[in-house]
């Protein structure tokens, strides 16, 4: 199949089965980098709902940018890997302070914002500027690997990346991209054409892992005002025996230090 050809089939399909999503009606940078970072490893039917709410409750970047830590968090609980929360924060902070709130438009400067990395960056460049670079993500891939290396095992994304950037749409990069992804969803579900890539890499389970009980321990945090040392320690030493996991309460609360989702005084935790 040639590039012309493959361009023309997906575009036909898309036509007829294209999906409605809120963050694709507009090309507001701000509304487009919220909906990118929440849908970071997160399922599209979770995302919907926040985004909504969190566009209600902080509607610009600077009712984002001055948000306290845990009414943000208040409000991204559902969502999971809650430092994407800050991470969101901070890009706001830095695009007001150093880009005088104008967003920057190429996907290089967009990469320098915090947490964002070469595929959130070159999406929120084709979906708020139109711009024209070509980007993976878990469904793009999969759609590249079908048609264009189906015979092949462990493909790597720089030969992949060649082939997309030949057939991005000119004209509409935007729905070119949407139309990949929503092929790549509705066609391929269930198939498991990603393990041909050489960059295949399997999510492990969230119930007993790692960051369940980061989460645990953020939810009863937002859930008072502060808790004792003992009383959060000896609640993660309970759930952690439950699944029988060799982590420890140290290690867990560590880590929400480090990350700056949680606080630590003399005798209490708190966000």
């Amino acid at each position: 199949m040639t590039i012309t050809e493959f361009r023309k089939f997906i575009l036909s399909w898309y036509g007829k089965n294209k999906r409605s999503f809120p963050w694709r009606k507009t090309s507001d940078p701000y509304r487009i980098l919220v909906s990118e970072v929440m849908l970071q490893q997160t399922q599209i039917s979770r995302v919907v709902p926040k985004y909504k709410k969190f566009l209600q409750e902080f509607p610009t970047l600077k009712s984002l940018a001055q948000v306290s830590t845990r009414k943000l968090l208040k409000t991204w609980k559902g969502l999971g890997y809650w430092k994407r929360a800050l991470f969101l924060r901070e890009s706001a902070r830095k695009i007001i302070k150093e880009y005088l709130g104008k967003f920057p438009q190429d996907s290089r400067s967009l990469e320098t914002l915090p947490g964002i990395g070469p595929y959130t960056a070159k999406a929120i460049a084709c979906f708020a500027f139109r711009k024209k670079e070509a980007f993976l993500d878990t469904n793009i891939r999969k759609v590249y690997l079908h048609f264009f290396f189906s015979k092949r095992k462990k493909v790597s994304d720089r030969e992949i990346l060649e082939i997309a950037q030949r057939a991005v749409r000119k004209k509409n990069p935007k729905a070119w991209h949407y139309a990949l992804f929503d092929y790549g969803a509705a066609v391929l579900k269930g198939k498991r054409i990603n393990r041909k890539s050489l960059h295949y890499y399997r999510q492990s389970p969230f119930q007993g892992s790692f960051r369940s009980f980061r989460t645990k321990a953020v939810r009863l945090l937002l859930s008072q005002n502060k808790t004792s040392h003992k009383t959060l320690e000896s609640f993660l030493e309970k759930e952690i025996r439950k699944t029988q996991k060799s982590y420890s309460s140290e290690e867990i609360l560590f880590s929400l230090l480090k990350d700056k989702l949680i606080k630590k005084s003399k005798k209490y935790y708190f966000i």
